[in-house]
């Protein structure tokens, strides 16, 4: 872990630092998209994943380009992820019949190192393709549908959290490494079309409330509560039988070893405020920007 965690921020000092170029380009920018959950509850179908888990996204972001293949942005995302059990053709997944929804905000620092130089000066290059890597902070917020309700499934700590010997209940926030690739088209000097993919590695393993193992039911409810019993364990909705089934502590319920990710697909739009000089296309002074050496 240790080397992954220093190949990857080599990799960012790498991209934000390494630039020479003059060229100086602000903008501004919102995209539309999808926001996807990678997790626990993913079925086997790639496809069935990356639509079926995905709600709508919403970036809006800032950008400086020091040069012209590198670049700093601040970012907001707001978006919805779900995941759902029943989409699965496993018989133990369908068996385990969970699911949850929830929204997703990020705040993200993220670095750009463009493969072809990005140029707005009429004759340059219509496309820029760039790589991308930083760090984010996000919050979450798992929730299911039961008895005809909607529940919020963090407070109730359904694999135990509270109880004597258990961890306490997850934060229903965390950081994440995005990492990915994009695309500029460049429509004009000032305004330019962007699609990227971005894939988060985070550091929690509860975006959708599932991680490890079953809590015998008797001992949850008294412990925590007959809906956080209930809603632990709903493998007897599944059967059509009415009195839950009482599986031993230690049951196997999700895959601990491996954390959570999310994914942003989006389009943007971005428009840009200073020429290759640093100069506001919107009139007033130069823009005067840092120099790295």
């Amino acid at each position: 872990m240790k080397n992954k965690l220093m190949v990857y921020w080599t990799f960012l000092i790498v991209l934000c630092f390494n630039n020479k170029n003059n060229a100086q380009y602000s903008d501004l920018g919102v995209g539309l998209g999808m926001t996807t959950y990678w997790g626990d509850m993913n079925v086997p179908t790639f496809a069935t994943n990356y639509f079926g888990n995905s709600g709508l996204g919403f970036q809006a972001h800032g950008r400086y380009m020091k040069g012209n293949r590198m670049a700093f942005r601040g970012s907001f995302i707001y978006g919805r992820i779900n995941g759902n059990d029943s989409r699965s053709n496993q018989d133990w997944q369908l068996q385990r019949n969970l699911n949850f929804r929830s929204s997703l905000t990020e705040l993200a620092v993220m670095g750009e190192l463009y493969i072809l130089p990005f140029n707005t000066e009429p004759g340059s290059n219509f496309f820029a393709p760039y790589l991308t890597a930083g760090v984010a902070a996000f919050w979450f917020d798992p929730k299911t549908t039961y008895q005809g309700r909607e529940v919020r499934l963090q407070p109730l700590g359904t694999e135990g959290q509270g109880m004597p010997g258990r961890p306490g209940k997850y934060a229903r926030n965390s950081f994440s490494l995005p990492f990915g690739l994009g695309a500029k088209f460049i429509l004009t000097e000032t305004i330019n079309l962007g699609f990227e993919v971005v894939v988060r590695r985070t550091f929690t393993d509860y975006i959708d409330d599932l991680s490890s193992i079953y809590i015998n039911y008797d001992d949850i409810n008294r412990s925590n509560g007959t809906l956080a019993a209930n809603l632990s364990n709903r493998i007897n909705e599944y059967l059509g039988q009415p009195e839950p089934l009482n599986l031993p502590t230690g049951s196997p319920r999700g895959g601990e070893k491996v954390d959570d990710y999310y994914v942003t697909t989006m389009l943007t739009l971005n428009f840009v405020f200073t020429d290759s000089k640093g100069k506001n296309r919107m009139g007033g002074n130069q823009v005067v920007c840092p120099s790295f050496r």
